[in-house]
């Protein structure tokens, strides 16, 4: 179970960032590959096999969550869209509140690969009524989207990388104004 407030922002920054836009690089490109990262990352306590469908819809939680990480970064996003496929995952997985010491905290219901993504889902939920999700953001190029924590005074990074994908929209910004 990931229990601290950055732990779960680390979480859910890592497993968007499963897919490297810019080289077509997905970590979790097979059912394999996903049991793999569930383990790596401490989600199961063994090894675990991912049917094609519970590898389908991790693939399509990763993409709604980047959807509502474009949107923390001003970007027009399908949030309804992105929102449906969460609470289908959520109802899938059994999510619901369970009782730790005392604590309520979302948790899905048995083990296996449906738990682990489970434990995703619930971590956005969680991360989303809290002021530190504003700042998970995806970067604004259209060819990258990686997820970053915008640690700005004022909330304002826009790209993962200013050296990269900030001076790629600078210099495309020049290149415009000067044809």
């Amino acid at each position: 179970m990931v229990t601290t407030l950055h732990s779960r922002l680390d979480l859910v920054r890592d497993f968007v960032n499963t897919l490297d836009l810019e080289t077509e690089v997905d970590q979790i490109a097979s059912p394999d590959e996903l049991a793999e990262w569930f383990s790596e990352e401490g989600l199961v306590d063994d090894l675990v096999e991912p049917t094609a469908d519970e590898h389908a819809d991790a693939l399509a939680v990763r993409e709604a969550i980047r959807e509502l990480l474009l949107a923390n970064n001003g970007m027009s996003a399908d949030t309804a869209s992105a929102s449906a496929i969460l609470e289908t995952a959520g109802r899938k997985t059994g999510l619901g509140v369970r009782f730790e010491d005392g604590r309520p905290v979302l948790a899905p219901e048995g083990d296996g690969a449906a738990a682990a993504l489970g434990q995703i889902v619930a971590a956005v939920a969680e991360l989303a009524s809290a002021p530190e999700w504003a700042r998970l953001k995806a970067c604004r190029d259209d060819h990258c989207r990686v997820v970053f924590y915008d640690k700005s005074r004022n909330r304002s990074r826009a790209w993962c990388s200013m050296e990269v994908c900030g001076n790629r929209e600078k210099a495309r910004t020049f290149r415009a104004k000067h044809h």
